[in-house]
């Protein structure tokens, strides 16, 4: 008995997570990246409630640092204290927001910026936490247990002071066949001089020695934020069908929506058939 207990608790407590996830990850955010140029006052982020049920989102910023290896990690109040923040630039209203489904909402951001700051990047997080639903034992003033799965979603949102100033260049790249040779990787190292960000998309191009030029890999809506000097890149194959062989390797990063226009990288590898990672599994 004890144990069909035990089973129906993980049983409801499978159900009731799996819920929690789905009718509070349905948060559409758009734009998710929010730029501040030097002539920029205000910004507007759209939040719509694509869920079925009515969502409360709370505001807060957070302050992050970008890692070599992608991704993210949060900064402690000292951290923070030295890192070239953006928050305490700019407002943001409303500070909460309820949606209905299918209800959208206007968050608008607006900038102060202090006099005499230095070309360079500030940068911080805007995060919009999930609240949990008050239960039914809440609303009764009953006593209950509860489980809830607090769902969070965070924008990057930068102040950009000065003239574009990144350069960057592809310091190593390999290639991965699986043994299927109809998948693998494309692993880049990124380099970048320069006190700027950049955003754009990164096409890895596969030239078989006397062969014809196609698209191998790619990443869409790339960063490499400012703070980083290199990055590890693990680009999406595009390829149905790949044979090892000597080759080039062709690395364009051209830049999107406020970079569009711009090209970062156009930088060729000689690739030997041997240097090619072949994959048992």
């Amino acid at each position: 008995m004890n144990f069909l207990n035990t089973l129906s608790k993980l049983v409801v407590l499978f159900f009731c997570l799996s819920s929690a996830f789905t009718s509070e990850a349905n948060l559409l955010i758009y734009p998710t990246r929010v730029t501040f140029g030097e002539n920029d006052r205000i910004k507007e982020i759209t939040l719509t409630n694509t869920s079925k049920t009515t969502n409360t989102y709370r505001l807060e910023w957070m302050e992050k640092r970008a890692k070599p290896e992608g991704g993210y990690v949060d900064l402690t109040a000292e951290e923070a204290s030295s890192f070239p923040i953006a928050s305490n630039m700019l407002r943001y209203s409303p500070r909460q927001v309820t949606l209905k489904p299918g209800e959208r909402q206007v968050v608008k951001l607006s900038i102060r910026r202090p006099r005499g700051l230095a070309d360079g990047e500030f940068r911080s997080h805007l995060n919009f936490k999930a609240l949990p639903p008050p239960t039914t034992a809440e609303k009764t003033g009953q006593t209950s247990m509860k489980i809830n799965l607090v769902m969070s979603f965070a924008i990057p949102v930068t102040v950009k002071i000065g003239k574009l100033d990144a350069t960057l260049n592809v310091s190593d790249a390999k290639i991965k066949l699986n043994a299927n040779k109809t998948s693998g990787e494309v692993l880049l190292q990124l380099q970048k001089q320069g006190i700027h960000s950049v955003l754009g998309e990164i096409h890895a191009y596969w030239q078989p020695r006397g062969g014809k030029e196609e698209l191998l890999a790619r990443a869409s809506d790339f960063s490499m934020w400012a703070e980083l000097s290199q990055l590890n890149v693990n680009l999406g194959w595009q390829n149905n069908e790949f044979t090892a062989a000597d080759g080039t390797l062709r690395i364009e990063y051209k830049g999107v929506r406020e970079f569009s226009g711009q090209s970062f990288i156009n930088q060729s590898i000689n690739i030997k058939k041997t240097d090619i990672i072949q994959l048992t599994q």
